[in-house]
């Protein structure tokens, strides 16, 4: 089969489109015929091997332990590497059904990001006590907030979104936050504030150190700010420890791609059982912004390292199957 194989360069990775051998499924595997990939940061880091943490596609054969699933079944998964290929093999326990009505490609852009959602605002705290919380999401415009406005919307929760530019807000709102604001204003600490009538909001989700001072200076009380999924970046920011010990803010960061598959497993379990209800009413689904055939994934990386993407990046297996006059580059 064809694979797309990261190599190390001088400077940077590169990817190359090289012919390998069809992985064998184990008993508790399926392979799935992959349709489409995600495009996320942790792609970028492994070298010598395929990258690929989520993909789209149908169930070509079961292992002998798998009863659930079956021969033709349409899923989308995350994965421990290995999706720019056309064909993966994957644990069952990481599959999510995807019904006839939703589109295939799209899904793709789903499950990882899902599933650092759900650690992130529900897994990593008591749920029984996150009604009427308010939770400010940073960067509210990008692939991963946008889904997690419209994932803590439909949990019933209260959403702050940040944007880098006053010209995105209605872009936040339109996805459902019940307030947003240009983070980049002097006086946006003061605004969130204002907007909690002095209480500050009760849980940051951060993919950076750069606002770290300001998001503990926007907490309640015993708020928490959790970093997502920094897959290595080198970030550093200050902080005075002085107002994080006065209001007992907690600062917390976790990483999906290094968790054993224990863990993976029991995270797909719960979106399953919590999140994905929300996919399959079609009041959740992806923003998705690029589209590329699996070739061009260096494209696509390049495009995603500039940081300023406001969706999903999607790479198709069969590009010319699904060309619809989308957007592509």
């Amino acid at each position: 089969m064809k694979a797309m194989i990261t190599k190390k360069g001088w400077f940077s990775s590169t990817l190359e489109q090289q012919e390998v051998k069809v992985p064998k499924i184990k008993n508790n595997e399926v392979m799935i015929k992959v349709y489409a990939v995600g495009v996320n940061r942790g792609d970028l880091i492994k070298v010598g091997a395929c990258p690929g943490l989520e993909c789209s596609g149908i169930i070509e054969s079961v292992g002998r332990n798998v009863d659930y699933w079956k021969v033709g079944d349409r899923v989308c998964a995350i994965l421990e590497g290995g999706g720019y290929a056309e064909k993966v093999a994957v644990p069952a326990d990481f599959l999510l059904p995807l019904p006839d009505d939703i589109d295939l490609a799209d899904a793709a852009g789903l499950p990882y990001a899902s599933c650092s959602i759900w650690i992130a605002l529900f897994k990593m705290h008591d749920r029984s006590a996150l009604k009427d919380k308010t939770k400010l999401i940073h960067e509210g415009t990008s692939a991963i907030g946008a889904l997690a406005i419209k994932y803590a919307k439909y949990m019933g929760l209260k959403v702050i979104a940040t944007t880098g530019s006053s010209n995105m807000v209605s872009t936040c709102l339109g996805y459902g936050a019940d307030y947003c604001l240009d983070h980049t204003l002097t006086f946006f600490v003061s605004k969130i504030l204002q907007k909690t009538r002095l209480a500050g909001v009760d849980f940051v989700l951060d993919y950076g150190a750069s606002n770290l001072q300001r998001y503990v200076e926007c907490c309640s009380f015993w708020g928490k700010v959790v970093l997502v999924d920094l897959h290595g970046k080198k970030l550093t920011g200050s902080i005075d420890l002085c107002k994080l010990e006065r209001k007992q803010v907690e600062i917390k960061a976790f990483d999906l791609q290094s968790r054993d598959l224990v863990y993976k497993a029991s995270v797909i379990a719960e979106v399953r059982a919590h999140l994905w209800p929300a996919v399959l009413e079609k009041r959740v689904v992806p923003v998705i912004e690029h589209r590329f055939p699996v070739n061009e994934a260096q494209k696509a990386w390049k495009l995603f390292q500039k940081n300023d993407l406001i969706g999903k990046i999607i790479l198709h297996m069969n590009f010319d199957e699904v060309r619809r006059g989308l957007k592509m580059d």
